[in-house]
């Protein structure tokens, strides 16, 4: 998936950097003047026009080249069900693998890592963990892991293989044979934060497996392995399809090899509307063959062959996946989306994430002159004494309709886009807070964290989101930028850049898009909108700035800046 990023972070701070000093020495000389003759309080604008009203996805939205695996049912208890499957190609860790002689596999495992983090050690070394990513309720899933017979493309073949292929939210249900072979199912599947440990058989120097006084096995310790979805598999399935196929077509590349095995189909099913959504990396997700082997294999070093006597080959998690979400969503909630007023603007923002919806934000009010500027524009580009010291957007949570379904999880962060131009806001990419602290607390001069009932405490009721875009405000009224659409959507982690393609926007170069990084959260919220009867949490755009000359109040500057107040 191409990163439409299309400015150049570093070059865009360099040239912040040198527009910065150039504006110092302005300053410098203008403060010369007019010292002692000008008040430089902070004074504010808090009446000026935004319009904003929610959009979904009504044909999907891409879900390949997502950052991250989803996986799960989570039931919202204000926007519905969200069931989550995912499709993935996988690739071997190696290609026309010599497995050496009289080959026999041992063991076949399946591991797929949850996130998680490390929060104690104890004095004989073991971990103690605690999951993170995991939404809803503490159920569980019925998990079915499938071969898959579906083809992925990597490249459009309506774009003559130029441009990557582009995979939708809603497009699996119609893919032909994602469910072949079963090759297994868990049933009432609920992540676990448990360490694995893993052991290993003791054998003697005749290479025979040591016994203890029992006649049991002997067993040591080999190696501790973060909390995990790990299951053995079928031996005999797995030794038919690849052990045995050593030196065939099928194991000769990529290619080849994924024509032959062309994925894993993972689907998530609840039937008791209790289960849990979850987040994993599939980089770390894989199917491991472990054989034993006479004479030399390939399983060592690159070029080096292997004579240890033991092997392994994996599938990994890799290539080209798909997201399958299937939304059971509050009716009255979509017919509110799909018949908001564009125009006017609405009282509720509904912001969901995966294949949910967004927001799309309009500053300055209407153009009723028709020359194509907001006329509330217009007017403060006529404001030349003025210094625009922060512009922000404050977001209030509409807890009476976000609180009536009970136990809403609230997402941490929402983030903004520049919508008509597929690009981040300038005032993201010179947050200095960009990349620090995790993905809860970065990019927060910019982004604001969520602001709850009582700080600190994650459980607590939401707020509201302070969103600054005081760069982004200054170049529109300053520099004459266009005035642009803005797209507000959940974040599961606003350090991730990328976006995700509207189903029926438009083609890869100039369709909508949304952050890529909302399609991958299960969290919802609803907010205070332009027209929401609450006075006090009505959304607005508030500019503070400050006066370096003298205006006069009557004016149409003086009077859309209150000072005829």
């Amino acid at each position: 998936m191409k990163i439409y990023n299309y400015i150049s972070k570093g070059l865009v701070a360099l040239l912040f950097v040198l527009a910065f000093i150039a504006c110092e020495e302005d300053l410098g000389e203008v403060g010369t003047g007019i010292v002692g003759e000008v008040n430089f309080d902070t004074e504010m604008i808090d009446d000026l026009s935004v319009t904003a009203y929610s959009m979904n996805y009504p044909l999907g939205v891409q879900t390949n080249g997502a950052p991250v695996g989803v996986l799960g049912v989570y039931n919202d208890p204000v926007y519905g069900k969200t069931t989550a499957s995912y499709l993935s190609q996988v690739v071997l860790s190696r290609t026309n693998p010599d497995f050496g002689e009289n080959t026999v596999l041992d063991s076949v495992i399946f591991t797929m890592p949850h996130f998680s983090r490390q929060v104690e050690v104890d004095e004989d070394g073991n971990n103690t963990f605690e999951l993170d990513s995991i939404f809803g309720n503490s159920g569980g899933i019925t998990l079915s892991v499938y071969r898959s017979n579906f083809f992925l493309n990597d490249l459009d073949p309506d774009s003559n293989f130029e441009d990557p292929e582009i995979y939708f939210s809603n497009d699996v249900p119609n893919f032909q044979g994602i469910q072949g072979d079963l090759l297994f199912q868990v049933t009432d599947f609920v992540p676990q934060p448990d360490e694995i440990i893993l052991t290993e058989v003791t054998f003697d120097e005749d290479g025979d497996p040591v016994l203890d006084e029992d006649g049991e096995i002997v067993k040591e310790f080999s190696e501790r392995i973060s909390p995990a979805l790990r299951l053995p598999l079928n031996v005999d399935y797995w030794n038919q399809n690849i052990i045995q196929r050593e030196g065939d077509d099928v194991l000769l590349n990529i290619n080849t090899f994924n024509d032959y095995f062309r994925g894993l189909y993972l689907q998530a099913e609840d039937p008791d509307n209790n289960g849990n959504l979850f987040l994993f990396d599939f980089n770390q997700a894989n199917i491991t063959l472990y054989y034993s082997f006479e004479g030399d294999d390939d399983s060592g070093d690159p070029g080096e062959p292997s004579n240890d006597g033991f092997g392994e080959i994996s599938l990994n998690f890799s290539g080209v996946s798909v997201i399958d979400y299937q939304n059971d969503f509050n009716p009255s909630i979509v017919d509110a989306i799909e018949n908001a007023n564009t125009d006017d603007g609405e009282d509720n923002l509904y912001l969901k994430g995966g294949d949910g919806s967004i927001a799309i934000i309009e500053l300055f009010g209407p153009d009723f002159d028709g020359d194509e500027v907001a006329d509330q524009l217009e007017v403060l580009r006529t404001c030349d004494n003025i210094i625009i010291n922060e512009a922000n957007l404050t977001f209030y949570v509409d807890q009476d309709d976000l609180g009536a379904g009970g136990g809403a999880l609230e997402p941490e962060r929402l983030f903004v886009v520049d919508f008509d131009n597929n690009s981040l806001l300038i005032d993201n990419l010179i947050d200095n807070t960009a990349g620090i602290n995790g993905p809860i607390n970065t990019r927060t001069n910019h982004l604001g964290r969520l602001v709850r009932e009582e700080d600190g405490n994650e459980s607590s009721l939401g707020q509201s989101y302070r969103i600054r875009i005081t760069q982004h405000v200054n170049n529109i009224i300053k520099n004459d930028s266009t005035n642009v659409r803005l797209a507000l959507a959940v974040s599961q982690n606003v350090n991730v850049d990328n976006t995700a393609i509207i189903a029926g926007t438009g083609g890869i170069e100039d369709a909508r898009r949304t952050p890529i990084s909302s399609v991958i959260s299960p969290e919802g919220t609803i907010l205070h909108g332009n027209l929401s009867t609450d006075e006090a949490k009505k959304l607005k755009l508030r500019i503070f700035y400050t006066l370096t000359g003298d205006i006069d109040p009557n004016s149409p500057c003086g009077q859309i800046l209150g000072l005829d107040n």
